[in-house]
């Protein structure tokens, strides 16, 4: 039969494994905030690996997409 110092034990080991946990993922964010920034140097190169969208324009004559502003000639 449950008993009421059964209960309080079992409160009491589900919060020490709970604060635990706690502890455990506060100490792998603090882990994560201390690596090293990026230089220069590593952020030029990690936005050409990044692509870029550019809008499209539909050419009016051949119907040929487009970079926007860019010049276009058809070749009919």
């Amino acid at each position: 039969m449950l008993s009421f110092s059964k209960i309080i034990f079992t409160a009491l080991v589900f919060v020490v494994v709970w604060q635990g946990f706690k502890l455990f993922n506060r100490s792998k964010q603090v882990a994560a905030d201390e690596q090293p920034k990026q230089t220069k140097d590593q952020s030029k190169t990690s936005k050409k690996a990044n692509p870029v969208a550019h809008e499209l324009e539909k050419c009016p004559d051949c119907g040929v997409y487009h970079a926007e502003g860019n010049a276009h000639r058809c070749d009919d």
